[in-house]
């Protein structure tokens, strides 16, 4: 038996007035006073969707989230090989410019490069000069000569007013490029 309230007069003049209300908004008539709004509300959406989807694939967001994670499994060398090729050449490109500041700077980035290589190579010591004097000729064959490099950076970081020409940045570097190579950084 169907209560006595859900077939009360009330009930069905609630019921006739949603009626009118959705037979009002449903009408032709509004829809076509309607469809300029509903046009620029589209576009407004569009344009809202395009934007958060500009925004986080220019923004760093998905590379946190996930890009990094799957490049990194799928191709873990190429992607480390490419940022340490980028920060060898940005070493390089410091020697080219007409400065001796630059060169020195060069210099002290190509040192912490080779120590971050040769700690990553598994050589143990504080700074580059207790790794190098881990490293053998097996592992180097231009030892000497990086032994001679970090002293010639050592002498740039301790002496401001140190003389470096270009010719002796461009062998020092040339010196941490090759054992970078024979290392299998670069």
């Amino acid at each position: 038996m169907v209560p006595d309230f859900l077939n009360t007069t009330e009930l069905n003049a609630v019921g006739g007035g949603v009626k009118n209300v959705l037979r009002i908004l449903l009408s032709s008539d509004l829809q076509r006073q309607l469809w300029p709004l509903q046009i620029i509300f589209v576009i407004l959406a569009i344009f809202f969707i395009w934007m958060t989807v500009y925004y986080s694939i220019r923004t760093t967001y998905w590379n946190n989230k996930f890009l990094d994670n799957v490049k990194n499994f799928l191709f873990p060398k190429f992607f480390e090989q490419k940022s340490q090729i980028r920060r060898w050449q940005k070493i390089q490109d410091g020697l080219e410019k007409n400065h001796q500041d630059q060169w020195k700077l060069s210099l002290i980035d190509g040192a912490a490069f080779m120590d971050e290589s040769l700690k990553n190579a598994g050589f143990g010591g504080v700074n580059l000069e207790e790794r190098l004097q881990k490293v053998t000729e097996e592992d180097l064959s231009n030892l000497a000569a990086l032994k001679n490099a970090q002293k010639v950076c050592s002498d740039v970081v301790h002496d401001p007013n140190y003389h470096l020409t270009k010719s002796m940045a461009k062998d020092v570097i040339d010196q941490f490029g090759q054992a970078l190579g024979e290392l299998g950084v670069l």
